[in-house]
């Protein structure tokens, strides 16, 4: 099998989490199984490090992953046991191979197989989807379509006519980056249409990974469809169409001049045409039982379901000023813009309740609320509010309004939505606890998942710091080993861009260094979401 001689590297998928299904299936009008319970199969899981994230942060949940490579499910069963995870269980086993017998589950996921398996494993995957999903449950399925993996198609079928005669994967692979070096030598000076479009999508593929290049452009199957032949495929075999993972609500309308005429469209026809004219070639699938009422209005009520996070900050310097949310903030109707994260300003607010709302949420990134915990936060910073004022912007008109807003910030990706917040803490502990699934990939990598199924790009001192953190180290003993790692010649300082015997620094200044190291180091992990409670 090719998997074993060459591995398909897996990562976090947020996309696939059941948190993210459960909140897009709440927000279609389904009921789906509550996720601190749930049971979750896991098609394809390579390694299984995207199952073992779900079962790090769902300790109460059972979790089943299954693969074909037996090399790849006997490298993640040892690591199940370095991180001691009781709930989850990766098996070798071919998709075909699947009985009755495995059982039923509550969300079913399957990213990168529909379109890398022959047509009759494709059969047995929706099969599986159908027979071991719950009455309400969901099943995600990524897959290539077209129009837009026609390019890549085109480049594929060139690059296995290049290799048609070696067998060896990784000969095959090494003499397809050749072929690729010669195609992109050969075209480097032509402007024509055809070799710009080649050119970019040559581009695109010489920055992919090894790993993924050889699976996605010279395993044997790897087939794309249109959307609408997988909804019929999904449809024979008792399913139906939920949303897409990634973009669960997207217009056609805004796509389309206001005189073409799109009345008499079913959502499955409309989504069709959505990948036609973005040229879309890839979608994250979510099913489930047909029958089921899938709803295809948001109701702004759904909002008391979820819990809330956002990282806005306001512009004004008066309000980046406020240690808490001030009343003038509340009161105040102009318009007032909010920032993301990375500092662009994304919305401008003139409703003092949703200007609230957004201070509110900001003072607690990355940690989430839920809707009734915001109004209280509002209501205390209203103390001094008149009562006129008050009424008038809690009113029950305001309150509506500002949850439907909430819910358009929510598909414009300004405000997260959970049914199962995320499970980390920004409290640092006396002997800080970190992801066991981040120190474990931090061995090998500084592009580490943190515990909102998130992969960040940690410094060589942030990504060293991490591993250590097990729970059973307070401050001293990190210092303590600090410093013999230091005396060890097992780290190196610097001083500007000279190397720095221990000898040449001064003790004190070097104490003082390594505190804020310490320190800097638990701050920044602590932001970014990577600690865990840990009973001190």
């Amino acid at each position: 099998m090719t998997y074993d001689h060459i591995p398909y590297t897996k990562h976090i998928y947020q996309h696939t989490q059941p948190n993210h299904l459960a909140t897009l299936a709440t927000l279609f009008g389904l009921q789906p199984p509550p996720v601190p319970t749930c049971r979750v199969l896991e098609l394809g899981c390579a390694s299984g490090v995207n199952t073992m994230a779900m079962a790090q942060t769902i300790p109460h949940g059972q979790f089943l992953g299954i693969d074909g490579s037996a090399q790849q499910i006997l490298t993640g069963q040892q690591n199940i046991r370095d991180l001691g995870l009781t709930n989850i269980v990766l098996q070798h086993l071919n998709i075909l191979d699947i009985t009755p017998q495995l059982g039923q589950f509550d969300y079913i996921v399957a990213h990168g197989v529909y379109s890398w398996v022959p047509p009759l494993v494709r059969e047995k995957l929706l099969q599986i989807c159908s027979q071991h999903l719950q009455p309400n449950g969901i099943a995600y399925v990524s897959y290539n379509i077209y129009p837009g993996w026609s390019a890549n198609r085109a480049l594929r079928e060139m690059i296995l006519y290049r290799t048609l005669e070696i067998n060896a994967p990784k000969d095959k692979l090494e003499e397809a980056k050749r072929f690729l070096q010669f195609l992109i030598h050969s075209i480097k000076d032509k402007f024509d249409s055809y070799s710009l479009s080649l050119r970019k999508e040559l581009d695109r593929v010489s920055q992919l990974q090894e790993n993924y290049f050889f699976h996605e452009y010279l395993e044997e199957d790897n087939d794309p469809v249109f959307f609408h032949e997988l909804i019929a495929q999904a449809q024979h075999h008792g399913l139906q169409y939920v949303t897409d993972a990634k973009e669960p609500f997207v217009s056609l309308e805004k796509f389309l001049s206001h005189e073409t005429n799109t009345f008499g469209l079913d959502v499955i026809e409309k989504e069709q045409y959505l990948d036609f004219l973005r040229n879309n070639s890839f979608r994250e699938t979510l099913l489930c039982h047909l029958g089921l009422p899938v709803r295809r209005t948001l109701d702004p009520q759904d909002l008391d379901k979820f819990y809330l996070a956002s990282s806005l900050k306001p512009a004004s310097p008066q309000f980046i000023q406020a240690t808490s949310i001030p009343d003038e903030a509340v009161v105040n109707e102009g318009l007032e813009k909010f920032m993301n994260a990375a500092g662009e300003a994304v919305v401008s607010i003139a409703s003092p309740l949703l200007k609230a709302v957004c201070l509110a949420l900001g003072e607690v990134w990355p940690q989430c609320l839920t809707f009734v915990e915001i109004l209280q936060t509002i209501k205390k910073s209203l103390r001094k509010v008149d009562k006129a004022t008050y009424l008038t912007i809690m009113s029950p008109d305001n309150i509506q309004e500002v949850k439907t807003l909430l819910l358009e910030f929510h598909l414009k990706k300004i405000i997260e939505l959970h049914v199962y917040p995320p499970q980390f803490t920004t409290h640092i502990s006396d002997s800080p606890l970190a992801s066991p699934l981040a120190r474990l990939i931090s061995r090998d990598s500084h592009e580490v998942p943190n515990l909102r199924h998130e992969t960040i790009q940690l410094d060589f001192a942030t990504g060293d710091l991490l591993g250590y953190l097990d729970g059973t180290r307070n401050r001293q003993d990190l210092l303590d080993l600090l410093w013999k790692r230091i005396e060890e010649g097992k780290l190196l300082l610097y001083q500007g861009g000279d190397k720095k015997m221990t000898s040449d620094i001064d003790r004190a200044e070097l104490q003082k260094f390594l505190v804020n190291y310490i320190e800097e180091g638990l701050q920044t992990l602590a932001r970014k979401g990577f600690l865990m409670k840990n009973q001190d």
